[in-house]
């Protein structure tokens, strides 16, 4: 019986560690026509906002872009978009969209890449 005690409080533990990671990496590997998607919506002298709603967030992160690239992965068929040096998850990421209707909103860059993303919003309210 003890045995089965240790078990379940280990797992339970282990379970606990990796739940954040369930949550990473949703769009930070990309296929070339989305990295290319991506890779357009961002300019330099841009401001881009991070937000992990899954991991807690609650007010995004302003990021000024100063450089931009698109990179292959060595895993077959993934691609990485860069800003600043450093990969971009595009499922936290969201950027400044004009539209028709309603002026400026801050869009979430997986969406306008075609990169399916879960528990992230799909647009930020400015605050």
């Amino acid at each position: 019986m003890k045995k089965v005690w240790e078990f379940s409080i280990f797992s339970i533990g282990l379970s606990l560690l990796l739940a954040p990671a369930a949550y990473a990496d949703q769009c930070a590997y990309l296929n070339k026509d989305q990295a290319i998607a991506a890779f357009q919506r961002l300019n330099i002298g841009q401001n881009i906002y991070e937000l992990c709603e899954p991991c807690g967030d609650k007010v995004p992160k302003t990021v000024a872009i100063r450089s931009t690239a698109i990179q292959a992965l060595p895993s077959p068929s993934n691609w990485q978009v860069l800003v600043n040096g450093k990969g971009l998850d595009l499922a936290y990421t969201y950027v400044d969209y004009l539209k028709n209707d309603r002026g400026r909103s801050r869009v979430n860059l997986a969406m306008l890449a075609n990169c399916p993303a879960s528990n992230v919003s799909l647009e930020l309210t400015k605050r």
